[in-house]
């Protein structure tokens, strides 16, 4: 029996999709997309919908083609928002109602979550591969920590995102003490900002494994490449970064903080997410059990 998983995140800074085919206990990351629209800074309605109308197209086309290659029994769909839609604004309502009309269009349902959710699904990618951990998730408009020492979980939550307007890292400081009495745990980031930084260092094109290590001293030195960099030099220099240069610099500066305040030599770069998390809560909920995760990485396009 054939599984097609489709989820998608609908953030502050982008939105993101996953598609996934599930058999036999493996499930195979096959395609993975993205446009950065940054609803937290601009909100353009107009531009978003244009958009995310091409962004479903887009899903659309792809499924299409999967299901013409390979019988698919059934199809597993969700998509969530995050910190951008957790508020009562005209202007959210309107862009829940787009996402909502757009969705439809691939019969997918939106559900709005909390940050406690959030944190719980993301977690979920990360607990497949690492029994203790701490994992730090950075959006656009907010941060999740989830700290997993053996069976014992701490949670700290800010309303603190890469498109925040702030040099005050304060806020931080709780986590950094709790931190600082435990023993030496390794620290996962998730965000798109993060990734994008990644591949930009390591000149990575086709990722063959969910995990990277970033050397601090690695980050600190690109940081201060590109701080002062023009952005169209910094996207010429640095393609991964299109669209991103605002968000990337800002989550860079924070990392680079808090990363000195714990005194870490090196950082974890997780390429499963959110998207990963969900899929996993998809196989869970429909009690299909879940050995082996591997990505064939076929389709990879980001949607400009």
């Amino acid at each position: 029996m054939k599984t097609l998983i489709l989820t998608i995140d609908c953030g502050s800074n982008s939105n993101k999709y996953l598609i996934s085919l599930y058999q036999k206990k493996i499930l195979k990351i096959l395609n993975k997309g993205s446009f950065v629209h940054q609803l937290k800074k601009e909100e353009n309605i107009k531009k978003y919908e244009e958009k995310m109308v091409k962004f479903i197209q887009n899903i659309k086309k792809i499924i299409k083609s999967i299901i013409s290659d390979s019988k698919i029994d059934q199809i597993l769909a969700l998509a969530v928002g995050t910190e951008f839609y957790r508020d009562n604004k005209p202007s959210t309502k309107k862009i829940t109602e787009i996402n909502e009309e757009c969705l439809n269009d691939i019969d997918t349902k939106f559900k709005i979550i909390t940050q406690e959710e959030e944190s719980y699904y993301s977690n979920k990618a990360v607990e497949f591969f690492f029994s203790n951990y701490v994992v730090l998730d950075l959006g656009g408009a907010s941060t999740e920590i989830t700290v997993k020492n053996e069976d014992n979980y701490k949670k700290f939550f800010y309303k603190f995102g890469c498109l925040s307007q702030t040099n005050e890292y304060k806020f931080i400081q709780d986590f950094i003490n709790f931190y600082s009495q435990m023993k030496d745990i390794e620290l996962i980031l998730i965000g798109g900002s993060f990734i994008s930084s990644l591949f930009s260092i390591r000149k990575i094109k086709n990722p063959q494994k969910f995990f990277y290590t970033l050397k601090t001293k690695q980050i600190q030195k690109f940081y201060k490449s590109i701080a002062n960099l023009e952005d169209k030099e910094l996207i010429e220099k640095y393609p991964p970064l299109k669209d991103r240069t605002e968000s990337v610099k800002k989550a860079l500066d924070f990392l680079i903080h808090l990363l000195e305040e714990l005194k870490k030599e090196k950082v974890t770069i997780s390429l499963a997410t959110l998207l990963e998390g969900l899929t996993i809560h998809l196989l869970e909920l429909n009690k299909l059990e879940l050995s082996k995760i591997i990505s064939e990485n076929k389709f990879r396009k980001d949607i400009k």
